[in-house]
C-alpha cells in the first residue's frame, strides 16, 4: 500500500474540504405561465428561454447539484400549479433540459410560492441554498416577492436568490428585482435572445462566484521562485467608484486582481476580476476611506505577486426634486454623484435605515430620473444610494400629500353593455378606472381603462346581473380613491312586427332595449335556441324601426332581440311567412 506522509495527507484533506464546501446546490425556478407564448422578434418567449437555458447548462460544472422547479405549466388560473420537475443532484443537466423541453405554458405566475418551495426543498434553514428564478412576468397570485426575499434571508443559513427577468417593463422588473436584492442576490434583465443568454450565464457565474468565495481555502505553500507581475491603477479614488487597473503577469488559471486593506492576508480578497477578462480591468473599490491595496493574486496558491496602494477618499452626491407631490405621483429628480454600478435614486420615509427602498431608478438610466413615489402621507426623503454598500450619499426632504378622485356615470348601465364614465383624479402613472363586484378586494379588476386615455372613459359591464362598483384605482398601490355603485338589472325590451309577411320580403321591426353595439334583431326557426345561428339579422345600431329579411320558405318563425355578448334572448315575437302569390 502506498504511504503518504502526514503533511501531504493534511494538504490533501484541506483541498478535499475546499471542494466539498465549494460544491453548490441550486434550483432553477422556470416560468411556465401562459405569458411565455408572447413573442419577441417573431419568436415565442418560451422557445428563446429554452435555448438560452440550454446554453447556460453547457457551462454548469459536474460538481453542482442542480434541480428544476416550474410553475403555471399544467393548468390555467391556478396559484398552486408548482412542481419539482428534477430533484437536485449532480450531472442533472440533461434531465433539466429535457424537462424544460417537455413543459407546457398555460397558467398564472405564483413565483413567490415557487421560490419558497424551492428554498424548502434545499433545506435553506439548515444549509446554504441558492435559487435562480427565470420569469417573464410579475407576481399574479397576491404575494409580495420583496417581503419573501427579506424573510428567506433572515430565516435561512445562507440563502440567495438570483432573478433573470425576460421582457419585463421597468416596473415589473423592480418587483422581482427586490426579491434578489433582499437576499443579497442579483437581478439580470434581458429583452431579446442574445441578452437572455448573457443574463442566464451571468446568474450562473454569480452562483459559482459565491460558492468559490465561501470555500475553505488551504493555507498557501511557500514557493521559492514567484513569477513576476505588475498592477497599475490610480493613486487615489473616491469610495465606491469604479477604477481601471492594468496588469501584467502569468495569467494563470483563476488568477485575479482584487482590492483589500494592506493588513489583509494574502488569501483574503474583496471585489475582484479574473485576469482572463482582459489586460485592462474595471473594478469597483470598497465604500471605505484610507489606504488600500490593488493586488495581483496567483489563484493556485493564493500568493500575491504584485501590489500597489490606492488612497480612498470621500465621495459626494446631490439630489434635487420637488418639495411636495401627491401620493403615488411621479417626480423627476436631478442628481450628481459617482454613478457607480447599480447606484439608484429612491424615495423612503424620513429617517428610514439606509438599506430601505421603495420604487427606485438606477442612475445609469438617465439624468434626471423619473420615479413613482409611495402611496403614503407626510415626510419622506429622496435619496441617492451607493449600491455596493447601500450607504445614502445625499438626501432631500419631500412631503407626500393626499390625493382624491371622483367618478360620474354618463349613461345607463346594462348587463354586457358599455358605459361612459367621467372622472377627476391625480392621473398618476398607470392609474385606471375599472368595474368590480361590490365589496371586491382592492386589487380586483374586470374591464378597465387607463386614466392616461383622458376623461370620459368607456368601460364594458359584466354580463351577469348584480351589484357592482366603478372604481378609480391608484396603480402604485392598488388603493381605491373613489367608487360609484352600479346595479345591473334584468334588461326589459319590446318588439313589434306584422302578424304575417310574404316569403322573401322585408319585415319592418319596431323595438326597444339596451341597444348595445353587438345586439341584433334576428329571424330564427320557432325551435331555435340562443346558440342557433340566425336566418337573417340586422344590428340594432340601425335604429328603430329597422328592416330584416323574411325567409324564402313559408312557415312560422321567431323575430327576436338577441344580446350577442351575453348569448341572451331579450324578447321575441312570432311572424307567419306566407307563400309568394
Amino acid at each position: 500500500m502506498l504511504k503518504i506522509c502526514k503533511p501531504v495527507a493534511l494538504l490533501m484533506m484541506l483541498i478535499a474540504s475546499a471542494y466539498a464546501v465549494a460544491n453548490e446546490r441550486a434550483i432553477i425556478v422556470f416560468d411556465g405561465s401562459g405569458s411565455m407564448w408572447g413573442q419577441i422578434d417573431g419568436k415565442p418567449k418560451h422557445e428563446i428561454a429554452r435555448q438560452a437555458l440550454g446554453n447556460m447548462l453547457e457551462t454548469v460544472p459536474d460538481t453542482m447539484e442542480l434541480g428544476l422547479m416550474a410553475y403555471g405549466h399544467r393548468e390555467k388560473g391556478s396559484c398552486t400549479d408548482i412542481e419539482m420537475l428534477v430533484t437536485p443532484g449532480k450531472n442533472n443537466k440533461t434531465a433539466v433540459l429535457q424537462a424544460v423541453q417537455n413543459m407546457s405554458f398555460l397558467g398564472k405566475t405564483p413565483l413567490s410560492a415557487a421560490v419558497q418551495q424551492a428554498a424548502d426543498a434545499l433545506r435553506y434553514t439548515e444549509d446554504k441554498a441558492t435559487v435562480i428564478l427565470i420569469t417573464d412576468g410579475e407576481e399574479t397570485c397576491q404575494a409580495d416577492p420583496c417581503a419573501l426575499g427579506a424573510e428567506l434571508k433572515q430565516s435561512g443559513v445562507d440563502f440567495t436568490a438570483h432573478v433573470v427577468g425576460f421582457g419585463l417593463s421597468r416596473q415589473q422588473g423592480e418587483q422581482v428585482a427586490c426579491l434578489a436584492h433582499n437576499t443579497g442576490g442579483q437581478y439580470f434583465a434581458a429583452n431579446d435572445a442574445v441578452n437572455l443568454s448573457k443574463a442566464m450565464n451571468a446568474a450562473l457565474e454569480a452562483v459559482q462566484t459565491a460558492s468559490s468565495a465561501n470555500a475553505v481555502q488551504p493555507e498557501p505553500l511557500p514557493t521559492p521562485d514567484l513569477p513576476l507581475a505588475t498592477v497599475s491603477g490610480p493613486e487615489t479614488a473616491q469610495a465606491g467608484t469604479v477604477i481601471e487597473v492594468t496588469w501584467s503577469g502569468p495569467n494563470g488559471s483563476g488568477d485575479y486582481i482584487t482590492i483589500v486593506t494592506p493588513e489583509a492576508k494574502d488569501s483574503e480578497y474583496g471585489v475582484y476580476k479574473r485576469t482572463a477578462s482582459g489586460e485592462v480591468l474595471r473594478l469597483q473599490v470598497p465604500d471605505a476611506l484610507g489606504t488600500h491595496e490593488i493586488r495581483y493574486v496567483q489563484n493556485k496558491d493564493r500568493q500575491v505577486l504584485a501590489r500597489q496602494t490606492v488612497e480612498l477618499t470621500p465621495v459626494e452626491a446631490t439630489v434635487s426634486g420637488p418639495e411636495s407631490v401627491g401620493a403615488g405621483g411621479t417626480i423627476e429628480v436631478q442628481w450628481t454623484g459617482p454613478d457607480s454600478p447599480g447606484d439608484y435614486i429612491t424615495v423612503v420615509e424620513a429617517g428610514a435605515p439606509d438599506k430601505e427602498y421603495n420604487n427606485y431608478a438606477r442612475t445609469a438610466s438617465r439624468n434626471p430620473v423619473s420615479l413613482v413615489v409611495p402611496d403614503g402621507l407626510g415626510n419622506y426623503e429622496i435619496r441617492y444610494v451607493l449600491n455596493n454598500s447601500k450607504r445614502v450619499l445625499a438626501s432631500q426632504p419631500i412631503n407626500i400629500t393626499p390625493v382624491s378622485a371622483r367618478l360620474e356615470l354618463l349613461n345607463t348601465a346594462v348587463p354586457g353593455g358599455k358605459v361612459t364614465v367621467a372622472w377627476t383624479g391625480p392621473d398618476n402613472q398607470s392609474d385606471y378606472v375599472t368595474v368590480v363586484p361590490k365589496g371586491a378586494p382592492a386589487n380586483k379588476y374586470l374591464d378597465y381603462a387607463r386614466t392616461s386615455s383622458g376623461s370620459p372613459l368607456v368601460i364594458k359591464m359584466p354580463a351577469q346581473v348584480g351589484e357592482y362598483e366603478l372604481r378609480y384605482v391608484l396603480n402604485s398601490s392598488t388603493r381605491v380613491l373613489a367608487s360609484l355603485p352600479v346595479t345591473l338589472a334584468e334588461t326589459a325590451g319590446t318588439i313589434t312586427v306584422p302578424d304575417s309577411v310574404v316569403a322573401g320580403s322585408v319585415i319592418e321591426v319596431t323595438w326597444s332595449g339596451p341597444g348595445n353595439r353587438q345586439d341584433f334583431i334576428e329571424v330564427v326557426p320557432m325551435d331555435a335556441t340562443p346558440e342557433t345561428a340566425p336566418l337573417a339579422a340586422t344590428r340594432v345600431s340601425q335604429g328603430s324601426p329597422l328592416s330584416v329579411h323574411a325567409p324564402a320558405i313559408p312557415g312560422i318563425y321567431q323575430v327576436r332581440y338577441m344580446m350577442r355578448d351575453t348569448k341572451e334572448v331579450l324578447t321575441s315575437r312570432q311572424v307567419e311567412v306566407k307563400p309568394n302569390p
